[in-house]
């Protein structure tokens, strides 16, 4: 699942897998501005089959703060 997030962000972002982590930060990534942002949860919520309800998308600080909705 790890492997398949970072996947995700690397494609939306358009970086090198090995330059994100779980812990990477959006301030740590300069291309993940609010539309990037909108992106990501836009394609994770696609490829997961999952649905991130949009009072929370504004919470999602880091990468590993889409686990807890790709997890379910």
């Amino acid at each position: 699942m790890e492997k398949k997030l970072l996947d995700v962000i690397s494609d939306v972002l358009g970086i090198e897998k090995t330059k994100i982590f779980l812990e990477t930060k959006r301030t740590d990534i300069e291309k993940w501005d609010s539309l990037a942002h909108i992106q990501l949860v836009a394609e994770i919520e696609d490829r997961f089959g999952v649905s991130i309800p949009i009072e929370e998308v504004a919470a999602i600080k880091k990468i590993s703060d889409f686990m807890k909705f790709v997890e379910k």
